[in-house]
């Protein structure tokens, strides 16, 4: 505990008074998104197999964004705010492993959802490839974190947006065949899955292969896995410096707000 009561002490002559806005912002939106969720287990309108489906899946996701937000880090730079053992890169990693498929898992679902309501059979079982795609983007993730290589980084960010881009072909054709509200949401997902594609393609990806050349030309060695896996388990750099953590936090932010959001809003979607 001494390691947050520090944390929250510290001045802008410590750390970067952006950094502690920033940190404080996340932790906040932690406590907010849990709220939502509870507020969601009592009242929400969970009446299906999807609708519990989506409310399980999603309280892995809330609870471990809540855990990131709160000890926020940078696996391959192993970059952390708060210096404790909770804020290990390897145990933000695996959690953020089972976090993310469980998110995926929930955009396959809502497309298998929304091709009940169409009647399009051949959709719905196309559906269980989006999260095929984000789950095959962890082995890349953890190759790059205990590798230290960001080359595979950029091949997750890829792999994502690979799965975004079958979604939102998925919704088109949900949406062409489909009246009522069910367009209009698929079309909202269209919108979404090309804007998370676009952000990924523009900026996510090339953050990274920058980093990787930024790597090779100061002639950065690559770790063995195992000795990554140690290093990972222990290694902790703590910044409070807000050119550390500026790239990272333009990523970081949406992602534990506008991500959980998301993942909340597809507990209310009607099942088929």
């Amino acid at each position: 505990m001494s390691s947050f009561r520090h944390i929250f002490s510290l001045g802008p002559a410590a750390a970067d008074a952006r950094v502690l806005l920033w940190w404080r912002l996340l932790c906040a939106l932690a406590l907010l998104n849990v709220g939502l969720w509870f507020a969601m287990l009592h009242l929400g309108p969970v009446g299906s197999p999807y609708g519990e489906a989506h409310l399980a899946l999603s309280g892995v996701y809330v609870l471990v964004c809540a855990y990131r937000s709160v000890l926020p880090r940078v696996d391959l730079e192993r970059l952390v705010v708060v210096d404790s053992h909770l804020s290990s890169i390897f145990l933000g990693r695996a959690a953020a492993t089972v976090a993310e498929i469980c998110f995926a898992l929930q955009l396959g679902l809502l497309v298998h959802q929304l091709a009940g309501h169409a009647d399009l059979p051949g959709v719905q079982r196309a559906a269980w490839a989006i999260p095929v795609f984000m789950t095959l983007a962890q082995g890349f993730c953890w190759h790059s974190v205990l590798t230290l290589n960001h080359i595979t980084q950029a091949v997750e960010s890829l792999l994502w947006a690979a799965g975004f881009t079958l979604m939102a072909a998925l919704l088109g054709l949900i949406a062409v065949n489909s009246d009522g509200w069910v367009p209009a949401l698929a079309g909202f997902g269209i919108v979404g899955a090309l804007a998370f594609v676009s952000y990924v393609l523009m900026v996510d990806a090339p953050m990274y292969w920058r980093r990787y050349q930024q790597g090779r030309a100061r002639g950065q060695a690559y770790m063995p896995l195992d000795q990554g896996a140690r290093d990972a388990w222990r290694r902790r750099v703590p910044s409070g410096s807000w050119a550390a953590w500026k790239a990272d936090a333009l990523w970081l932010t949406p992602y534990f707000s506008v991500g959980v959001w998301v993942s909340l809003a597809m507990v209310w979607v009607p099942g088929a």
